[in-house]
């Protein structure tokens, strides 16, 4: 029971999908996180936080490219959610995504998993 939405600008999409199992809210993103689909998953990632559950587990497995954006966006909601005591758990085991973040030092900040199973799991 779960949303599937999608978007597309020109060449570029982006596609999620939300569910909520037990206390943790499980947004999954495929395709491209740039300027032009960020809108898009900020839309998301918003109602992810409004359920109010202890975690919100962000699966970017399926994302393809992951942009200076994207980046900026894992900084403000894990922030926001150190403020709101929702913990975010980013599954980033891609090069696309987990390039980037490593690049930055960004998994020093982030809590970062290999897997959907393990970010579930995780307390």
């Amino acid at each position: 029971m779960g949303t599937e939405q999608a978007a597309a600008a020109d060449h570029e999409t982006i596609s999620g999908s939300q569910e909520v199992r037990d206390d943790v809210v499980l947004l999954t993103v495929k395709g491209e996180v740039d300027v032009a689909t960020a809108p898009k998953l900020r839309e998301w990632l918003d109602e992810a936080f409004a359920a109010k559950k202890s975690a919100v587990v962000l699966d970017l497995i399926g994302v393809e490219f992951f942009g200076s954006v994207g980046l900026a966006m894992l900084v403000e909601y894990h922030g926001r959610g150190e403020l709101d005591e929702i913990e975010l758990r980013t599954v980033a085991p891609a090069r696309a995504v987990a390039g980037p973040i490593y690049l930055t030092t960004l998994d020093k900040v982030l809590k970062l998993y290999p897997d959907t199973a393990g970010a579930l799991a995780a307390s």
